[in-house]
């Protein structure tokens, strides 16, 4: 047999395909017995053969000449062939519970517990720390959140249109401390009290390696170990003291002044039964809040952070340069606290627990501002 394209010679009648061209030979004669690469031998009789008796053989060869056909590709490939110049990202190998937070940052899921706290706070049931507070811990969980995840390199129309500048790391540090001092304010029983603890120990957990620790973090500047020198744990002591008061009574419990009308007079002889007390309203009574306790006082939160802010001048390093008023600034805050303490309390447990507090603050501040050492 030759081949039509070449005229090539087959030594082997046998062959489909031309030996020097590739083309496909003609048929063979009728009675040819043709090997192919199964065991059994195909007789050939030079007729039609049909489709319904294709043996496997044929079919794979027939199968061998269509190309193959393109194989779907997943999202994982579409997404890396849409952008060639990312690398794709490495898979999470980290805690389980931050697996599906965003930017796997535990300062996002402690903002996300504090803004279940604000939410849960618009119910008269739940307590909350005022629409002040509220305000600034929603603004500053945002700048929080938007700096985690700009760090980890995840995108949101939410926080991307934040600013470089105000990502700054003091934004997380006073953050820290903002929180910190509102969940002392919420200790007590209950959902709120646990949401604000969780919240403000995830943000001072992971922001104390990000932003504390290491050569350009805060501990360059604060040594808390500096709170247990000299005169500096009398004003701890101090501190923990006051804030201790803020938890008792500052002023008697108002009662309420639902009551009956005036009773008749009568003269001194007869007795007058009184007339029965009609119910309150349950309503109101149930919406109805007494605020005795130094937390209720307005600015007491600002005086909480007042204190702290007297802790954190005390534990300066000595090394780091200061400005000579910085000294002095915690005696300002004992004067400031005292006018706050006669204006909204009384003779009570509170106020008086608050005031040996602040005289065991005042005479650690002095002591320092005037000593040669400080």
């Amino acid at each position: 047999m030759r081949c039509k394209e070449c005229g090539e010679g087959a030594r082997d009648e046998t062959l489909r395909y031309c030996e020097n061209c590739g083309a496909k030979m003609p048929t063979p004669p009728p009675g040819t017995i043709r090997r192919t690469g199964t065991r059994t031998a195909i007789q050939t009789s030079g007729r039609t053969r049909s489709t319904t008796a294709v043996p496997a053989a044929s079919a794979r060869s027939e199968a061998e000449d269509t190309p193959p056909r393109p194989r779907p590709a997943r999202a994982e490939e579409e997404d890396e062939r849409t952008d060639p110049g990312l690398p794709p990202k490495p898979p999470y190998d980290g805690p389980v519970w931050l697996a599906h937070v965003p930017g796997h940052s535990p300062s996002v899921l402690g903002v996300g517990l504090l803004a279940v706290a604000l939410v849960l706070s618009i119910l008269p049931f739940f307590a909350g720390v005022g629409p002040f507070w509220s305000l600034v811990v929603f603004v500053g969980g945002w700048l929080v959140t938007a700096r985690e995840l700009r760090g980890a390199g995840e995108k949101h129309p939410l926080v991307d249109w934040v600013p470089d500048s105000l990502l700054r790391p003091v934004v997380p540090a006073v953050f820290v401390v903002v929180t910190a001092a509102l969940a002392i304010r919420m200790l007590g029983i209950g959902l709120t009290p646990l949401l604000w603890l969780g919240g403000a120990g995830l943000l001072g957990f992971d922001q104390y390696r990000k932003e504390y620790v290491g050569g350009t973090g805060w501990s360059r500047l604060f040594e808390p170990r500096q709170l247990l020198r000299g005169v500096a744990p009398v004003a701890l002591g101090g501190t923990a003291l006051c804030l201790a008061a803020l938890f008792l009574t500052w002023v008697p419990a108002r009662t309420s002044t639902h009551g009956p009308g005036p009773v008749p007079q009568a003269p001194p002889e007869l007795r007058v039964v009184d007339a029965p007390r009609p119910a309150d309203d349950v309503l109101y009574n149930l919406l109805e809040e007494s605020y005795d306790k130094g937390w209720d006082q307005p600015f007491a939160v600002s005086v909480e952070l007042m204190l702290l802010a007297v802790l954190g001048v005390m534990a300066l390093r000595p090394e780091v340069p200061r400005p000579d008023w910085l000294r002095f600034s915690p005696i300002g805050v004992v004067v400031l606290g005292l006018i706050w303490m006669l204006v909204h309390g009384g003779l009570l447990a509170g106020p008086l627990l608050f005031l040996a507090g602040l005289a065991a603050v005042g005479f650690a501040s002095v002591y320092r501002a005037f000593s040669r050492e400080a």
